[in-house]
């Protein structure tokens, strides 16, 4: 960002093309960074956030930004997912853990519980698990 005096003396505030979209795309360095730690595909994370594969294909290489529901689910994902990986072996969560139907969650999937909104409940599920609440 830069300032410049105008001729009546006020200050212009410029953003170059190159500041905004770096606080935009915060969130997908975040899925970027969880997914060199645990295996989610690109269809994983289209279904939990509900955006398209296209969509998540291009916050991975950057080409846009998640925004609205699709980015507060893929914040919620990778909380959940960050979360997990400190119980469950990366190899584990993104292929078995994170596919399947879960017993403890009366057979819900993850995934699915994160896109219908019930973040809290998976993420209570997962701090229990790293304060041992389950055995």
């Amino acid at each position: 960002m830069a300032a410049a005096m105008t001729a009546d003396g006020g200050t212009l505030v410029v953003m170059s093309a190159t500041t905004a979209p770096a606080r935009t795309m915060a969130l997908a360095d975040l899925l970027i960074g969880l997914r060199e730690r645990v295996p989610l595909t690109e269809a994983q994370v289209s279904r939990a956030t509900g955006a398209d594969e296209e969509t998540v294909h291009a916050w991975l290489e950057r080409r846009e930004a998640p925004s609205g529901t699709h980015g507060q689910r893929l914040a919620e994902l990778v909380a959940f997912v960050d979360e997990m990986a400190r119980n469950v072996k990366g190899e584990h969560l993104g292929d078995s853990w994170l596919n399947g139907r879960i017993d403890f969650l009366s057979g819900a999937n993850p995934l699915d519980e994160i896109a219908a909104g019930r973040y809290e409940a998976m993420m209570d599920y997962a701090l229990g698990l790293s304060q041992g609440a389950f055995t």
